[in-house]
């Protein structure tokens, strides 16, 4: 059931905003009195009541989206106005809920609440936008939120209350914050599967790429006559079969279409993982002897740049947390005493008076920080070989093709000198052993070198 005020509650992020328990909320609720007068006028009959039934409840988004699309004279622009001002409360509200379930969900496992997410997709500052305000900005990039929910709703497909779930989980920066930050994908296997790129396709054995090739043959096969968009469900009984059925031909056998479900889900964790398990790949066979040799020589203080900038990104953004400010101070010398003194996070947790190990691991988020240095270096590393090629200019171009060979030989390259060792250290990583890999020799030297930060 929908509380009948959520339509002219505005919710606005309030990061300082507690609930009766003491909680963080993260949010406040403004009330809009001409909405609230608006809306008892228009529903007068269920303006009364506290919570509304599912008919209602649509019958009311249709009647207020009606009237904000409309505006064929001075009173209908104001009727417009308040429309959509009354469907942006209700959009906050499904917004929050949405926020809240992420955390509910996944917060545990993966370190954050919705306090993480508020701020990135609860931006309605409701000041007045008119449907022509919003026309005009609908080419530019999420312009407003709530803009972008409203353009492509259609009550006559789905509630607004489901519709605003559904995009604030698909929210750019929301998914992106959840897979940077916290390491969390919201794309299903299947998503993964169908969007396997080619060097993560090489990185399968050929048992797996047999099976990833099938899958696609049957699984493409049916999204493009179905005309289906958007999430990929999970494979149905008969596609199974017929993938195994394929499969057989190949020598690929499987017992049951469980048995292949299973294998499928296996391939689609690997592909999750940005940083590759180790594999032989030769590089590709434009990569020379002298452009890995260039890439040596800027390698290393592209990661002492990553290792800096990221590190000061992490603390500033502790220190600034509503709810993780305390720990601050903790930050850069838990890192030293993992890296420079092999302590384990519960060692760690011991000697700086935290709670327990999994409070270390919250603040560090080690995994999520070496995906961000990564990330860093990669692009570092590009926009030096695009400066030396001269293609930054104007006048450069460059081949699509020839720019997705150079960002594959970068990957591979730098996952294969530097990231994956740093990566096993960090999932492996117990008492007394040593952190031998590239990586976590650059990061004793930055932590050495900010020992006075």
């Amino acid at each position: 059931m929908v509380l009948t005020n959520n339509y002219w509650t505005l919710c606005k992020i309030d990061l300082a905003s507690y609930d009766v328990s003491g909680s963080h909320r993260g949010y406040r609720e403004e009330v809009l009195l001409s909405v609230q007068q608006q809306f008892q006028i228009w529903f007068p009959s269920i303006a009364e009541l506290k919570e509304l039934s599912s008919q209602d409840d649509r019958k009311i988004q249709a009647t207020l989206l009606s009237h904000f699309l409309s505006q064929n004279s001075a009173s209908s622009k104001e009727c417009s106005i308040t429309a959509g001002l009354s469907l942006r409360c209700y959009i906050s509200h499904g917004i929050v809920d949405a926020c809240q379930k992420l955390a509910q969900q996944f917060g545990d496992r993966y370190g954050f609440s919705h306090l993480d997410l508020l701020y990135l997709v609860l931006t309605d500052d409701g000041k007045i936008k008119s449907f022509q305000e919003v026309r005009e900005n609908s080419q530019s990039s999420y312009p407003y939120f709530w803009a972008h929910i409203l353009r492509k709703f259609n009550p006559d497909k789905a509630g607004l209350w489901n519709w605003t779930n559904l995009l604030t989980r698909r929210h750019p920066e929301l998914t992106r914050t959840l897979w940077v930050e916290f390491g969390l994908s919201l794309t299903t296997p299947w998503g993964k599967l169908n969007d396997i790129k080619r060097y993560q396709m090489e990185a399968l054995s050929p048992q797996e790429q047999d099976v990833v090739e099938v899958f696609h043959g049957v699984y493409r096969r049916d999204r493009r006559e179905q005309g289906a968009r958007g999430k990929c469900p999970e494979p149905s009984e008969s596609q199974l079969q017929e993938m195994r059925d394929r499969l057989f031909p190949r020598g690929v056998v499987y017992n049951s279409s469980d048995e292949l479900l299973e294998q499928l889900k296996t391939i689609a964790q690997f592909i999750q993982e940005q940083i590759l398990n180790p594999t032989e790949i030769s590089p590709p066979s434009n990569a020379s002897a002298m452009e890995l040799e260039f890439l040596d020589e800027h390698r290393d203080q592209a990661i002492m740049d990553a290792i800096e900038g990221v590190l000061s990104q992490r603390l500033q953004k502790l220190q600034k947390s509503a709810w993780y400010s305390e720990f601050a101070p903790h930050f850069l010398p838990s890192l030293r005493l993992i890296y420079c003194e092999n302590k384990s996070q519960s060692e760690v947790a011991k000697q700086l008076n935290m709670n327990n190990q999994c409070q270390v691991s919250r603040i560090l988020k080690l995994k999520q920080m070496l995906k961000q240095i990564r990330e860093e270096v990669m692009e570092k590393m590009l926009q030096i070989l695009l400066n030396q090629a001269e293609l930054n200019s104007s006048q450069g171009v460059l081949d699509p093709n020839v720019f997705d060979s150079l960002i594959e030989l970068l990957s591979r390259y730098l996952d294969e000198t530097v990231f994956i060792e740093a990566a096993k250290e960090i999932s492996t990583a117990r008492k007394y052993q040593r952190m031998t890999s590239l990586f976590a020799e650059k990061m004793r030297y930055y932590l050495k070198y900010s020992q006075s930060i």
